[in-house]
C-alpha cells in the first residue's frame, strides 16, 4: 500500500512508561500514520473526545477508577470510536465484552499491527454474522424475543436504556433484521433461545 491510512488515536493511561511505550509502538505501525494524543485524567479524556472524536481509544480498564465503555459512549456520543482495553491483568469475560478489542502489554509489534487493523476494519475478513454478535447482544436478543421492553432489559442487565437502544440498533444493522418476528426466527434457528421460552 503506497498511501498510509491516517488514524487519530487517544491513549488514556496514567503510567507515563506504558503511555509512552504504546505511543511509540503505534507510531511504528506499517501502513498507518498515527496521530496520537496521550491523556492522564478522565476529564482530559472527555474534553479530548468531545473536541475531536478519535478513531480509537486505547485505555487502561482501571483509568479513573473502573472505566465503563458503555457509560463513556453514552456521555460523549462517540459511537463510532473503537475502545480498546490495555490488558495488564486478566479481565473478566463480562468486562472484556464491553470493549471492541484488547491489546496486551506483552504483545509484539506484529500482533499489535494485526489487532489494530482487524479492529479498525472488521469487514475486511468475512465472518459469520452470528459469530460477529457479542455475548451481550445475544443476551439482549434473547430478552427481546421473550417479550421484555427496553426498560425491563436495562433493569435486568444493569444498563442504561440508552445503552440497550444502542445495542438493539447495532443488532438490527448487523443482522439486517428490523422486525420482532424476524428476530424471533433468527434467535430460534441460531439456538439463542428455546422455542419453549417464547410467549407466542
Amino acid at each position: 500500500m503506497s498511501r498510509e491510512e491516517k488514524l487519530h488515536i487517544v491513549i488514556a493511561e496514567m503510567s507515563p512508561v506504558l503511555s509512552a511505550g504504546f505511543s511509540q509502538c503505534l507510531r511504528r505501525l506499517p501502513g498507518i500514520q498515527a496521530n496520537i494524543i496521550e491523556v492522564k485524567t478522565p476529564t482530559a479524556l472527555s474534553d479530548c473526545v468531545r473536541s475531536n472524536i478519535p478513531d480509537m481509544i486505547l485505555i487502561n480498564p482501571t483509568f479513573g477508577g473502573i472505566f465503563n465503555p458503555e457509560h463513556f459512549r453514552a456521555e460523549t456520543h462517540c459511537d463510532t470510536c473503537k475502545i480498546i482495553a490495555i490488558e495488564i491483568g486478566k479481565l473478566s469475560r463480562q468486562a472484556a465484552e464491553l470493549y471492541d478489542g484488547m491489546i496486551s502489554v506483552i504483545d509484539d509489534m506484529d500482533t499489535i499491527t494485526k489487532k489494530v487493523k482487524s479492529i479498525c476494519h472488521p469487514q475486511s475478513e468475512p465472518v459469520d454474522e452470528k459469530e460477529n454478535l457479542s455475548q451481550r447482544e445475544k443476551e439482549i436478543i434473547s430478552l427481546v424475543v421473550k417479550g421484555m421492553t427496553n426498560q425491563e432489559i436495562a433493569d435486568k442487565l444493569f444498563l442504561s436504556i440508552h445503552t440497550v437502544i444502542t445495542h438493539r440498533r447495532n443488532i438490527a444493522r448487523k443482522l439486517e433484521i428490523h422486525s420482532a418476528t424476524g428476530l424471533t426466527i433468527y434467535a430460534i434457528v441460531n439456538k439463542i433461545v428455546d422455542i419453549e421460552e417464547i410467549k407466542l
